[in-house]
């Protein structure tokens, strides 16, 4: 019955996908976020539901007026070229077959986050995107957040859909971590008190499933994203007021193993799990020395032959293991499977991105009519900052979250763009307007 459900949902909304490419976005995003085929149990599980809409919605994209051209800078940029260079490394790849599969699932993702440029402008659209990603991922958070204050006691982590980057504790962590601000600025969006209270009550409820699932690096990313969200707000004394008796309360009522799994962070050398992510990282670093320009390509963790791999890693540690694995980490991910190259591109989109965001928000956080620019814009950079906290012990480097948040710098400066062009030749019309009513008098140049 779900099934049938879900695809009433989806082909009934693909005629609106390809009038109205804009919701075409919203569903793509909808879909690929929070994943509604993994509750499904027939036909529906397995259909490609997101090929579907994405290929109605670039149709759609291509025969509509209702669309802006891509607003170019830094970022999109430096995307283009890094999806240029996972294609010139993938022809070196250790597992060529797997290799070209994950290159077109990220080359999906780079292309449709470039239509999403397209088709998303304007305040509306852009809170309407926001609000349809931070609420797919919080999906996961609120019910975990439930799930463990009301149910579990916060004994059992809480995890992701199947399938994807947000499957297991780590994933769903960082995923939830990357929303958190994102609803919180949106709750200062929304003038009605149920919308902005619904809002921090799905953030809170987040923040709970974040420290439950007990991702180590997820914790890490809260500690950071609090911080810097403690210090830009404006009203830190109420904020400690509020936190103290969560933290009290908390002290008393949080299961013993999760102060456990914190301790772990401490003495990561005593912790097989942690030593085996130095393994990953020795494998990626060995890699990328040998073959500097190339790495070792897509998914390289993924061939048959173990040895290869092994050979590349600590031998003091290799008693720890016993199957290869991923890279854990954001960082040695990209640099084992593209080398330093790319990794240099990578990290020059994320730190530019944070730089941009910072420009945004100082441009715009003055302007009464454009301040929710620096409302969306603060609240991305933060999630960056824990994205790229996190992402140091999770490989999620193709996140598509991340890749959006990339390309909302050039949203969100083209809608800053426009707004400064208006409030300039709003002031010229002002300015002429009061010269033509100023009386000429005649001769007074003879």
């Amino acid at each position: 019955m779900r099934d049938v459900l879900l695809a009433a949902l989806v082909f009934g909304l693909l005629p609106v996908c390809f009038a109205r490419p804009w919701i075409g976005v919203l569903v793509w995003y909808w879909i690929g976020m929070m994943s509604p085929q993994w509750f499904m149990w027939g036909f529906a599980r397995d259909f490609r539901w997101a090929a579907v809409v994405g290929g109605l919605t670039l149709a759609g994209l291509l025969f509509t007026r209702d669309r802006k051209p891509i607003p170019w800078n830094a970022q999109l940029v430096l995307m283009v070229l890094i999806l240029a260079y996972f294609t010139f490394t993938t022809f070196f790849a250790w597992v060529p077959d797997a290799a070209w599969e994950k290159w077109g699932l990220v080359a999906k993702v780079i292309l449709m986050t470039l239509i999403t440029t397209m088709a998303i402008y304007g305040r509306k659209r852009i809170g309407w995107l926001l609000a349809v990603i931070s609420l797919s991922v919080g999906f996961y958070g609120i019910k975990g957040g439930m799930w463990s204050l009301f149910v579990s006691g916060g004994e059992y982590s809480v995890r992701g859909p199947e399938g994807g980057f947000m499957t297991m504790n780590n994933g769903i962590g960082i995923g939830l971590l990357m929303v958190l601000p994102v609803l919180l600025a949106l709750a200062r969006e929304h003038a009605a008190a149920w919308q902005r209270w619904s809002f921090r009550l799905a953030a809170g409820l987040c923040a709970v499933s974040i420290v439950f699932t007990y991702s180590r690096g997820a914790l890490l990313g809260l500690a950071a994203s609090m911080l810097i969200m403690f210090l830009r707000s404006e009203r830190k004394f109420l904020a400690v007021l509020a936190i103290v008796p969560v933290i009290v309360v908390a002290s008393f009522w949080v299961p013993e193993k999760l102060f456990d799994r914190a301790e772990t962070i401490s003495t990561y050398d005593k912790d097989n799990s942690v030593l085996q992510r130095f393994q990953a990282w020795t494998v990626a670093w060995n890699i990328a020395l040998e073959s500097p320009i190339t790495g070792g390509g897509f998914d390289f963790d993924s061939t048959s032959d173990t040895r290869r791999w092994f050979s590349y890693g600590a031998p003091d540690i290799y008693q720890t293991m016993d199957l290869v694995q991923s890279a854990h980490s954001i960082y040695f991910q990209i640099l084992g499977q593209h080398g330093f190259v790319a990794l240099g591109l990578y990290l020059l989109l994320m730190i530019s991105t944070l730089w941009n965001c910072n420009r945004l928000v100082t441009r715009a956080v003055n302007d009464p009519k454009g301040r929710w620019i620096a409302n969306y814009a603060s609240a991305i950079q933060i999630s960056l900052v824990g994205y790229m906290v996190s992402g140091a012990f999770v490989s999620t480097a193709y996140f598509d979250l991340a890749w959006i948040y990339y390309a909302f710098t050039a949203i969100l400066g083209r809608e800053l763009t426009q707004r400064d062009g208006a409030s300039y030749e709003a002031t010229l019309s002002r300015e002429q307007a009061r010269l033509d009513r100023v009386p000429v008098q005649v001769g007074q140049n003879l």
